[in-house]
C-alpha cells in the first residue's frame, strides 16, 4: 500500500523530471536556429498550457495505478547525479551538430546498403538527426536525454502505460511460468520498468544496435532473467506461439510499411494464443484531431521518414491483417498505447 510519503516523493521526483528536461528544451531553442516554416497545410495545435495539463494528467493516472496495487512505483533509472550532469553536458555538446544536419549544413547521413555488417537499408539513417544514427555508443548515451527533452520530461511515462494492461493480464498468472520479448528495446528502458516491476518474469530485449543493447544492459543491471540479442523486428528468433507476453515501444514508426506490416506479422506469429501484446508508439491522425499539427510538423523538425505514413493510418487496421485483435487502447500524452489478443481462427 503507498503511503502519502510515497505519494510525495513520487510526485516530487517527476516534477523534478519535467522542470530538468523541459529547461533542456527551451534552452535548445535558444541555441539553435529557428527552422523555415513548412511550405505545406498544418493541422491545428495545442498550447503549452494545454500540453501541461496533459503531462500533469498522465502522471495522476499512473498514481491511481500505484495505489491501487497494480505495480510498484517507477524505480530511477539514472540514480548516479553525475551521470545525469555527464548525459546532459553530451547533449549540449552534440547540438550544433543535429541543428547542422535539420538545415542541410552537415551531409555525413549513414551510407545506405549492407555493408557488410547485415544492417538493411533502412536502418542506415540519423533518425532525428541524431549523431551515428542508431549505430554508434555515443548515440546510444544520447538518445535517452534526446527523448526526454523532446517531450519534456514525459517519456518514461508514456511507456510505462504498458503496465497497466500487463498488470490486469498478470493477475492470477504465476509471473515465473511467463515469457515476454520486448521488440525493439532500444536503451531498455521500458524493459528495466517491466523487471522491476515483476522480477520474476523471464524477458528478452531485442534491438538491431549493438551499441544500444549495451546500454540496455547497463540500465537493467546485471540478472539472468532478462536477455539481450540482436536481431531484426522482421524476422524475430523465436518460435511458433512461445511467448505470452510481447511490447513494442516506439519502433513501428520507424518502419518502412512494408517492413512494418512484417514486424507485426513476427509479432502475431510469436505470441500464445492466450497471450498479450502492447504496442505504445505515436498517436495517429484523428486520435486527437485538435493535435494534428504536431503529427503534421514532427518529420519536418526532425528526421522522421517513416512517420508520416505511420500517423496517417490506423494502427488497429495494420494488426487487424495479420492476425491481432485490438481490446482496448489508452492515449497517453503523445503516445498511443493498444492492446492487443492473438485471433487464431
Amino acid at each position: 500500500m503507498a503511503s502519502p510519503l510515497d505519494r510525495l516523493s513520487y510526485a516530487a521526483r517527476q516534477a523534478a523530471r519535467v522542470t530538468w528536461y523541459a529547461g533542456h528544451y527551451a534552452a535548445g531553442l535558444r541555441l539553435m536556429k529557428p527552422m523555415p516554416k513548412p511550405d505545406f497545410a498544418i493541422g491545428p495545435t495545442p498550447g503549452r498550457a494545454e500540453l501541461t495539463a496533459d503531462i500533469r494528467a498522465l502522471f495522476r493516472r499512473e498514481w491511481q495505478d500505484i495505489t491501487a496495487g497494480l505495480f510498484p512505483p517507477p524505480v530511477p533509472l539514472a540514480p548516479d547525479p553525475g551521470r545525469l550532469l555527464r548525459r546532459s553536458l553530451l547533449y549540449f555538446r552534440d547540438l550544433p551538430q543535429v541543428d547542422a544536419r535539420r538545415h542541410g549544413k552537415l551531409d555525413d547521413e549513414l551510407p545506405p546498403g549492407q555493408q557488410g555488417d547485415g544492417l538493411p537499408d533502412y536502418y542506415r539513417q540519423n533518425f532525428h538527426f541524431q549523431s551515428g544514427g542508431w549505430l554508434s555508443a555515443e548515440s546510444a548515451a544520447l538518445y535517452d536525454t534526446q527523448v526526454e527533452v523532446l517531450f519534456t520530461g514525459a517519456a518514461d511515462v508514456m511507456r510505462r502505460r504498458a503496465m497497466k494492461p500487463i498488470a490486469d493480464w498478470m493477475a492470477g498468472r504465476n509471473q515465473r511460468e511467463l515469457r515476454g520479448l520486448d521488440v525493439g528495446c532500444g536503451t531498455g528502458r521500458l524493459l528495466a520498468f517491466l523487471h522491476a516491476a515483476w522480477p520474476g518474469l523471464r524477458l528478452a530485449g531485442l534491438d538491431l544496435s549493438a551499441p544500444y543493447l549495451e546500454e540496455a544492459r547497463r540500465v537493467i543491471g546485471r540478472t539472468a532473467r532478462v536477455k539481450l540479442i540482436e536481431g531484426a523486428a522482421e524476422k524475430l528468433p523465436f518460435d511458433d506461439a512461445s511467448l505470452d507476453l510481447v511490447v513494442s515501444s516506439y519502433l513501428l514508426h520507424e518502419l518502412p510499411p512494408a517492413v512494418r506490416a512484417k514486424a507485426l506479422a513476427e509479432m502475431a506469429r510469436v505470441a500464445k494464443p492466450d497471450g498479450l501484446v502492447v504496442i505504445v508508439d505515436s498517436i495517429q491522425k484523428g486520435d486527437r484531431p485538435d493535435w494534428n499539427g504536431l503529427l503534421d510538423l514532427f518529420p519536418h523538425y526532425f528526421h522522421e521518414p517513416y512517420y508520416a505514413d505511420y500517423v496517417a493510418g490506423r494502427i488497429e487496421d495494420q494488426t487487424a491483417d495479420v492476425g491481432l485483435v485490438p481490446v482496448d487502447s489508452e492515449l497517453a500524452f503523445l503516445s498511443k498505447v493498444t492492446v492487443l489478443k492473438t485471433d487464431r481462427r
